[in-house]
């Protein structure tokens, strides 16, 4: 029987891939860092293994298998920040952490890697206007932003590999992600928490492709089986301004519309726009809307409707199922944590 190991499993998508493998059966092992808050893997029959990504030698006891040719590995830990602040730990984690386990694949003879990468990661190209279909190569100087970079660099390191030392690996790009099984405080999530109480009282020129959590693991399931090794397939469903996710969040809660839109000079310019927000000691509202902010092309997913049978539900249902989760899941207390993938932790247990 395969036998699935999951990083990042207490992560959105990770946390969202562990239970759709387990409602179908599947045998389940999660890489847990030693100082990671094990909440969101509460009451799920897997099978954790402490360790780091960002140490290789602590890692043997996840990739201590009978039968690796038969395993697949699912790489979904990440450090996802989108901010104009410089964060060192997001080129540890997504790119030397993905080295390692992608070395250790390689080492081990793992029957698949699958990595989830981030459809962010694809090159701009300024000079086409056509939807993106099919990426074959990434260049971290092709796109914008810390992170982007970092998956940028990461994915052509598992192609690299795929072409030089035969592993079988094969890359999911997602857009942004929306739905439930978000224990932490996401951007997205942030965002959406401080519409709810209130403290949204302005909007920015922006918007960014969606998708949900859920196709997306519904994508690695079936990428588990029957993709193509060394593709990369692109899991992206609507861009939504942000106007219109604003309009949606509006309709679905009947809480106040948030319509004043902040100039562009406010939001980038210097002198006067530094000035203004030192006086009045707010904070520029684009620090609060990062993900919509990084220029990005229009994705289309059809390599993924034919090999993965990727079907994207309606984002409007979507949003509304994320708004019902954000409701009923407050956010966790901040903690100190020894996992660098991690805003805050409490002390993993055995259970």
């Amino acid at each position: 029987m395969t036998q699935y190991l999951v990083t990042g499993a207490t992560g959105q998508i990770g946390n969202t891939i562990v239970r759709m493998l387990l409602d179908n059966g599947k045998q389940v092992r999660v890489l847990v860092h030693p100082e990671e808050d094990t909440t969101p893997l509460a009451g799920l029959p897997v099978e954790v293994r402490y360790g780091d990504i960002l140490v290789k030698d602590s890692l043997k006891d996840f990739f201590n298998l009978k039968e690796p040719r038969d395993a697949v590995v699912i790489h979904a830990q990440e450090r996802n920040v989108i901010s104009d602040k410089t964060d060192l730990m997001v080129r540890r984690v997504n790119i030397h952490g993905t080295m390692n386990i992608t070395d250790t694949c390689v080492k081990k003879k793992i029957g698949k890697l699958i990595y989830i990468g981030s459809a962010r990661a694809i090159p701009l190209d300024n000079a086409s206007k056509e939807p993106v279909r099919d990426v074959k190569y990434f260049d971290r100087n092709k796109v914008v932003g810390d992170y982007a970079k970092s998956k940028a660099e990461a994915t052509q390191y598992i192609l690299d590999k795929v072409s030089l030392n035969g592993l079988n690996a094969v890359i999911l790009l997602p857009s942004l992600v929306l739905g439930p099984y978000e224990y932490g405080n996401s951007d997205i999530i942030s965002l959406i928490r401080d519409y709810l109480s209130g403290d949204l009282k302005v909007t920015i020129p922006g918007g960014v492709d969606f998708t949900d959590v859920r196709d997306v693991a519904a994508g690695v399931l079936e990428a588990a089986e029957h993709s193509e090794k060394g593709t990369c397939y692109i899991l992206s469903n609507t861009y939504m301004s942000t106007q219109d996710f604003l309009h949606h969040l509006h309709e679905i809660t009947g809480r106040d519309e948030v319509t004043k839109t902040v100039p562009n000079w406010l939001l980038n310019g210097k002198g006067i726009a530094q000035l203004y927000y030192k006086i009045t000691r707010k904070s520029n509202p684009k620090d609060k809307y990062g993900p919509f902010l990084s220029p990005e092309p229009l994705y289309r997913s059809e390599r993924a409707s034919a090999d993965l049978h990727y079907s994207p539900r309606d984002m409007r249902a979507s949003l509304e199922d994320t708004v019902d989760w954000v409701e009923k899941n407050p956010p966790a207390e901040k903690e100190e944590t020894g996992d660098p993938s991690k805003g805050s932790a409490k002390k993993a247990s055995n259970g």
